[in-house]
């Protein structure tokens, strides 16, 4: 004997497709149209695209959110175990940390070629400048 299943009609929408071409989408329950182009949908429509949209958006710190001051590789570590705490909270998003990692990266290099040059311009400078009591005729 066979059991009798509920049979749920799966009719097409009677909408159009922006090109005019007829909407494939099945029609919701006690409807001629899908969710798409039921017009007593356009509430609950608007309602999707904003939560979808704000579920996209990209988390970035509050404008109002304090500047950090970066001057050295203690900076950048402090900075950079915010960065991956707030990642880690959900409160900035993952590419914002990328970027902020990078810019840490370039940072430091930069600190260091300027600690470099100093260095370099220290011993120049050493160099050039005649010490006191070091003529040749005294070593001769």
């Amino acid at each position: 004997m066979k059991e009798k299943h509920a049979h749920t009609s799966t009719k097409p929408c009677h909408g159009a497709k922006p090109d005019g071409s007829r909407c494939m989408a099945a029609a919701l329950p006690g409807s001629d149209f899908c969710f798409f182009h039921d017009l007593s949908k356009a509430d609950e429509r608007r309602e999707a695209q904003a939560l979808g949209g704000r579920q996209n958006r990209m988390k970035t710190l509050d404008a109002n959110a304090p500047d950090v001051k970066v001057e050295d590789c203690q900076d950048v570590v402090r900075l950079l175990s915010q960065t991956i705490n707030q990642v880690r909270k959900g409160q900035i998003d993952p590419r914002v940390a990328n970027a902020v990692g990078y810019l840490a990266n370039v940072l430091i290099r930069a600190t260091e070629q300027g600690e470099h040059e100093r260095r370099l311009a220290e011993l120049e400078a050493l160099v050039k400048t005649p010490r006191p009591n070091s003529s040749l005729s005294d070593d001769l």
